[in-house]
């Protein structure tokens, strides 16, 4: 019997999603993108939800999207299958629910998983968590990361992550505006939790309305540009030299050799 994606527990008015994919590091695939979205439209519709928490289960929030699914891609439409039919739509059902979303983060937040969270309305981390966007290391880009950066009012620290491809610690995610703090030793499942429960006294209309705004330049102008990212991405990076280089690097374990490194290496010879 194949182990869920994704597990729901709904339980005094939280719904609670855990990544479950531990064996990989909770890297999110097509089952994962689409149990999101499933069960986040499933958690809407039902009246007793008032807020839903992401979580995971294991060491790690997440790796980040798999990359045996991108190894599976033989074309770009391949490509655009998997993240603009897929991946966006629970992106973009995240950013309209009118349901609060809470993470808690425990461990290191990699690539596609750290792009789950900017689309989570609070996120608390534990003090050892970590944050980074290693992307560029395999010839590709944080496509979702940047293209909702201007909608975060983040810039500068989003420029440093995608472009460095260096881990953020989460006392330097949280000051940068990338979560919403860094939970007490050993204290981040009581203080998601006490948040969660502090939410239900609240009016679920004036909730749904102050996210709506909040997240009104994300929804309008974020999600346009994170489209048109990702787009770009599949028509022009993925199969590129640079591209198909650093996933096979990724995939052999060794340091990949882009373009340019080769030309130079070639000139110096």
């Amino acid at each position: 019997m194949n182990t869920p994606a994704l597990l729901v527990e709904k339980e005094g008015g939280v719904a609670t999603f855990t990544l479950n994919r531990p064996q990989r590091r909770n890297a999110l695939n097509a089952e994962s993108w689409s149990a999101i979205l499933d069960e986040l439209r499933s958690a809407e519709a039902d009246p007793s939800v008032h807020v839903v928490v992401i979580r995971s289960d294991g060491p790690v929030f997440s790796a980040g999207n798999d990359i045996k699914e991108s190894e599976s891609f033989a074309t770009p439409a391949d490509a655009k299958r998997y993240f603009l039919d897929i991946m966006v739509p629970a992106l973009e059902a995240m950013a309209r629910s009118p349901l609060p979303i809470l993470a808690a983060v425990q461990g290191p937040a990699f690539g596609g998983g750290f792009e789950l969270l900017q689309f989570c309305d609070v996120v608390i981390a534990a003090p050892e968590a970590s944050f980074q966007l290693p992307e560029t290391r395999l010839g590709l880009w944080a496509t979702v990361f940047v293209g909702a950066t201007h909608s975060l009012g983040v810039r500068r620290g989003a420029l440093e992550l995608a472009l460095t491809a260096e881990p953020y610690s989460a006392a330097e995610a949280a000051a940068g505006g990338f979560i919403t703090r860094v939970a007490a030793p050993g204290a981040l499942d009581v203080e998601v939790r006490a948040l969660a429960e502090g939410l239900l006294g609240k009016g679920r209309d004036a909730l749904a309305r102050s996210k709506r705004y909040a997240n009104r330049s994300l929804i309008s102008l974020g999600l346009v540009a994170v489209r048109d990212a990702l787009e770009e991405h599949c028509n022009e990076t993925i199969f590129s030299v640079d591209g198909v280089e650093g996933v096979a690097a990724f995939i052999e374990k060794r340091e990949p050799v882009f373009a340019d490194r080769a030309r130079t290496a070639g000139a110096g010879e």
